[in-house]
């Protein structure tokens, strides 16, 4: 009786009759085999060694027994109607910090990061440079300012997070439950990255372009940076339509795709393109997706204008000439310059000399510029649409040059003014240059484009006045094609004669 009530237990057995090759391809986990009956139909010790010496009977005791034996080939379905042995406790880490201090810790830097976004948020809405996508009354100033409602309620008033969120989601016209889940979705960018949600609308991709294939795009790309275009209607029509004869036909081909934009890419992408990556458009191209795609390519359709001027400060060589010898001098330089405190430039900079022979420099920009006289502001005050006619020409024009001290500022006496031309005064160039800079008594340190020379007539004698003796000019001057003269015994084929005879001068 004892027996009859006591749970059913698992036993583990392995099948004594398989060969090692089953054994060894059953699963890694061990299969554990399930036996379903009483406590009283399973065989003791004894009984046990009586089945081992008749030999093969034991077999026929395991069934007989009633017994439901599943051996090590049994799949591992059958682990889970058996009983799994419990884990150990883990054991217990000892922390550097509490957990509770932790919490704590992590709650007051959660509140200091909302104080100072909230802080933030107010700024930004109060400033008048900030500029919301669509408007002040647009769809982020109304985002940005529930931001403001839940973080306010939350620093402020001390509600919870939730609580907040649909309070500010209600008053700002938003849905409780999903603009409430919003908001707090945005309060976290706003934190976090301090940037602001901006709409998704019309950024939807409706349709697949062809564009998104990398290797139609390269192709596009290398096409249209190869090509220049123009605008032929009337011819593009008549092609279209095959009313050339052959022979014009075949020229304005070649010319469509050389000197026609966007008709020349819709011809190209149609023909050459799409049969070379085994791509079959069935209606091909239209004009208007020809032009939206070379906007992708960066072209605008805009009036002609005269190009910008491109100074080239970002030259490969202008930029090593600045890194290895301009910079590497001026630091040389830096020790014997004069300099001023920072926000007090009355008061000069002591600096202990390294030596008392050299002087002390003082930096003198030099620059020029030229003023026409039909010179005037691009905008005026119209009435009506009647415009000021303006001048064709530029009219006559002044080239001045001058130089801005460090110490003393602008050198008036040291300009020098030419009215250019070819019929006045000529042209600015390096020999008129020289003539306003040079003297033979002193030797002045240049730096810029201009090298090392005698200083002459105007400029030199004006420092000097302004300045006494123990102060030495630091000339920064640009590179210019009209300070890069060469000497006038310079050996040039220029200055050379091609056939024998006449005057030649001495090189």
């Amino acid at each position: 009786m004892r027996n009859f009530f006591t749970q059913p237990q698992t036993v583990v057995l392995c099948n004594p009759i398989a060969s090692d090759d089953h054994v060894a391809s059953a699963p890694s986990n061990a299969s554990v085999l399930t036996q379903c009956g009483y406590l009283s139909d399973i065989t003791t010790d004894s009984e046990e060694s009586d089945t081992d010496s008749n030999g093969h009977d034991s077999d026929h005791g395991i069934e007989d027994s009633g017994l439901e034996v599943r051996t090590c080939s049994v799949a591992v379905e059958s682990v889970s109607t058996g009983r799994l042995v419990a884990a150990h406790p883990l054991k217990r880490r000892k922390l550097d910090v509490p957990a509770h201090a932790q919490r704590m810790l992590s709650t007051a830097e959660r509140h200091g990061a909302q104080a100072n976004a909230l802080e933030e948020i107010e700024k930004l809405l109060k400033s008048k440079k900030t500029e919301f996508a669509g408007g002040p009354h647009g769809l982020q100033a109304k985002r940005a300012r529930a931001i403001q409602s839940h973080l306010s309620l939350v620093v402020r008033n001390k509600r919870n997070s939730i609580q907040a969120s649909t309070m500010a989601a209600e008053c700002h016209g938003f849905a409780a439950a999903w603009g409430g889940h919003q908001i707090r979705g945005w309060t976290r960018m706003w934190i976090s990255q301090h940037a602001l949600p901006s709409s998704l609308t019309g950024r939807h991709a409706k349709v697949y372009s062809l564009l998104d294939d990398p290797e139609i795009a390269m192709e596009l790309h290398t096409y249209i940076c190869s090509n220049k275009w123009a605008m032929d209607a009337p011819r593009l029509t008549d092609f279209s339509k095959n009313r050339l004869v052959p022979v014009e036909a075949e020229k304005y081909l070649h010319g469509i795709v050389q000197n026609e934009m966007p008709q020349g890419l819709k011809h190209y992408m149609e023909l050459d393109l799409f049969p070379h990556i085994h791509l079959k458009v069935r209606k091909g191209i239209s004009l208007a997706t020809a032009q939206r795609w070379l906007r992708h390519e960066g072209f605008r359709y805009t009036s002609y204008k005269k190009g910008l001027y491109f100074d080239g400060h970002d030259r490969p060589d202008v930029v090593q000439y600045r890194q290895d010898i301009f910079l590497p001098r001026m630091k040389e330089y830096e020790a014997r310059l004069v300099q001023y405190v920072i926000r007090n430039i009355e008061i000069e900079e002591h600096i202990h000399p390294t030596n008392f022979v050299e002087c002390r420099l003082v930096l003198c920009a030099h620059d020029e510029m030229t003023v026409q006289s039909n010179d005037m502001t691009q905008k005026s005050w119209v009435f009506d649409g009647e415009h000021k006619l303006w001048k064709k020409g530029v009219g006559r024009g002044i080239h001045w040059s001058d130089v801005i001290c460090s110490t003393m500022g602008h050198l008036v006496d040291a300009g020098q003014s030419l009215e250019y031309g070819k019929n006045y005064d000529g042209y600015w160039n390096g020999e008129m240059f020289v003539k306003q800079v040079c003297t033979p008594k002193y030797n002045y340190v240049f730096t810029g484009g201009s090298r090392n020379t005698q200083l002459k007539e105007k400029i030199i004698p004006t420092f000097e006045r302004l300045h006494g003796a123990g102060h030495q000019a630091l000339f920064l001057i640009d590179n210019s094609q009209g300070h890069a003269a060469y000497a006038e015994d310079a050996l040039l084929v220029s200055c050379m004669n091609v056939n024998p005879g006449g005057k030649q001068a001495k090189l």
